[in-house]
């Protein structure tokens, strides 16, 4: 799947990580979920986490499109951007019409990054199963991520990263 880098791919996986930092402090975190597979070769494993109000697995609904979003730390105790993993889905009555991975590479969601944009990615959603306010998502991203050096610049395959990540996660629903 192709995409050209679009302004609102970031807001998402951004105010996720803000909100995720703004927990600190609170209640310990507990994780909801995780993303566990191999990542440049390299066997990795991502914690999905949830600290109050504050989850970093959530989904909203408006009619028929659905968006889930989940973000994966390298640290069950550390929110940390530098290296978590960042999947936003988004579903049109029931079905996969578009998402987005993102890798940061730095210490923010901003380039240098690795994207699905430009890149070589497909994924599998096995499990949307919504109960009252939570929702269990199950699935897996497999191909290679382009690396996106500057925001503005398009995302290339020839320093990209083989990926084969599954995930599950019990995401919050968040009302507007």
């Amino acid at each position: 799947m192709r995409r050209k880098v679009t302004l609102t791919f970031w807001r998402w996986p951004l105010a996720l990580l803000a909100l995720s930092g703004l927990a600190h402090g609170q209640e310990p975190a507990e994780m909801v979920g995780n993303m566990t597979g191999v990542l440049d070769g390299q066997e990795k494993e991502w914690f999905i986490l949830s600290q109050g109000a504050d989850s970093n697995a959530t989904f909203t609904v408006a009619g028929d499109r659905t968006v889930i979003d989940l973000v994966g730390f390298i640290e069950p105790d550390s929110w940390r951007v530098r290296d978590s993993l960042s999947l936003s889905i988004t579903l049109i009555e029931g079905e996969v019409v578009d998402f987005d991975l993102l890798h940061p590479i730095g210490a923010s969601a901003m380039p240098p990054v690795f994207t699905s944009d430009e890149a070589d990615v497909s994924l599998v959603l096995d499990t949307f199963e919504v109960t009252g306010g939570k929702a269990h998502v199950a699935g897996r991203v497999e191909g290679t991520l382009a690396l996106q050096q500057a925001l503005g610049e398009e995302a290339t395959l020839e320093e990209g990263i083989r990926i084969a990540v599954e995930f599950d996660a019990e995401a919050s629903r968040i009302e507007y």
